[in-house]
């Protein structure tokens, strides 16, 4: 069964999907990766910019947002974790996860990371960047699919992002288990 895991920016998403992959032989799909490419093959600095300056940006959604509901149509049996804002949305039977993190927090994990389509100078730029992100793309979601991720109802299971990577994976998967064992 395919467990949908989305969140806040930074948030540890890919950690805890690529943990339970490589622990439990889940497959790994990330949209976030998906956007990464875009941004660089449109030839623009990083992702932000991509999402404001880039008028067909709603194009590129749907084409990822196409690619997810295809696999939750014929894939759904199949362990796989797709990483996305919207996977829980367009696969409404899969497992559905939200995963929480202070705005504090999530720019110290910006500014330490290798993201070449994320640069940021300071911790105050990291903060504003990736409130940005996160508003800009919830509105977009909300004029294409009327969805609000931060409507915390549509998920399975809600939690913060405040212990390792190994101890989340693994409250993630426990909770997996319950849930399709019901």
């Amino acid at each position: 069964m395919i467990i949908t895991i989305t969140g806040k920016p930074c948030s540890g998403k890919g950690s805890i999907s690529k943990y339970i992959c490589d622990k439990y032989n889940f497959e790994y799909i990330c949209t976030g990766d998906m956007f990464r490419e875009l941004t660089k093959k449109h030839g623009y600095a990083n992702i932000l910019h991509f999402q404001t300056k880039n008028e067909n940006i709603k194009d590129f959604d749907k084409i990822i947002d196409n690619k997810i509901e295809h696999i939750g149509k014929t894939r759904l049996k199949d362990d796989i974790i797709i990483d996305s804002r919207l996977a829980w949305h367009f696969i409404p039977k899969s497992f559905k996860v939200f995963i929480d993190i202070d705005w504090d927090i999530a720019a110290n994990r910006l500014l330490n990371s290798n993201r070449d389509t994320e640069k940021v100078e300071s911790h105050e730029e990291a903060i504003t960047t990736l409130k940005n992100r996160w508003d800009i793309e919830n509105t977009r979601y909300q004029e294409l699919y009327n969805v609000d991720n931060n409507n915390l109802s549509n998920y399975d299971l809600v939690i913060k992002s405040d212990k390792s990577v190994e101890e989340l994976s693994e409250f993630v998967y426990k909770k997996y288990k319950e849930f399709i064992s019901k």
